[in-house]
């Protein structure tokens, strides 16, 4: 009698013949197919030295392509190696600066071969200056369910927004931070000084008004009273 119980207890393991533990078994070689089915391809994305955000202004279009092999070296753009052979998902995510990302195509698009390019475009827009950053996800999905085949390291830019015309505050703030940067970047007395001296003048500049002649001494007209 204990042997029975024995054999029916060793039955109900994984593996050892139970119909469930076969459709286990299948889906994980299936997933484990599917990821080596992977291969590397390109990821080209809008360069942000060309990118030229005003806080308040008009949205500038960040685009991202994936192609199926490596093929371009174009100037405004920035490339890196990424996965391919699958249902591609790729996502922007933007923090800082009150920036806003709007997606302008589906989120998910097949790569399948070599051959095969597909391409992703955001508007980017900020409503306050400062440093954005945007971050790049890529993700292989198996078929076009939500299971992940495999997931990037996300591709990390930053972006500065630049102050609107006339925005003295703005200004002033940009400044500030580039002698912070300058500061922390370089360290040492003299720097410091030298920072603090050059934006105290442009401080200066930027608050002192416009002044005309004093009352009473104007050259020209006390000339044209003048007997002659």
């Amino acid at each position: 009698m204990s042997g029975l119980f024995l054999f029916l207890g060793s039955s109900d393991e994984p593996g050892n013949g139970r119909p469930g533990g076969s459709r286990q078994q299948a889906y994980v070689d299936e997933i484990d197919e599917a990821r080596q089915q992977l291969f590397k391809g390109e990821l080209v994305r809008t360069s942000t030295e060309s990118m030229h955000l005003v806080a308040g202004g008009d949205p500038i279009p960040f685009r991202a392509q994936i192609l199926g092999s490596w093929r371009s070296d174009g100037s405004g753009e920035t490339h890196s190696r990424t996965s391919a052979g699958a249902q591609i998902g790729v996502k922007l995510h933007c923090s800082g600066a009150q920036v806003r990302c709007t997606p302008l195509s589906s989120e998910r698009q097949n790569v399948i071969s070599k051959k095969d390019a597909a391409t992703w475009l955001w508007d980017v827009s900020a409503e306050k200056a400062g440093t954005v950053t945007l971050s790049v996800t890529v993700t292989a999905y198996y078929r076009d369910g939500d299971t992940v085949l495999l997931e990037q390291p996300p591709a990390t830019t930053h972006v500065q927004v630049a102050a609107p015309p006339g925005d003295s505050f703005g200004r002033a703030e940009q400044a500030w931070r580039w002698l912070s940067d300058a500061i922390t970047s370089l360290g040492g007395l003299a720097v410091s000084l030298t920072a603090i001296i050059t934006l105290a003048v442009l401080l200066a500049r930027r608050t002192t008004p416009a002044t005309g002649p004093e009352p009473g001494n104007d050259d020209t007209e006390a000339d044209s009273n003048s007997p002659s």
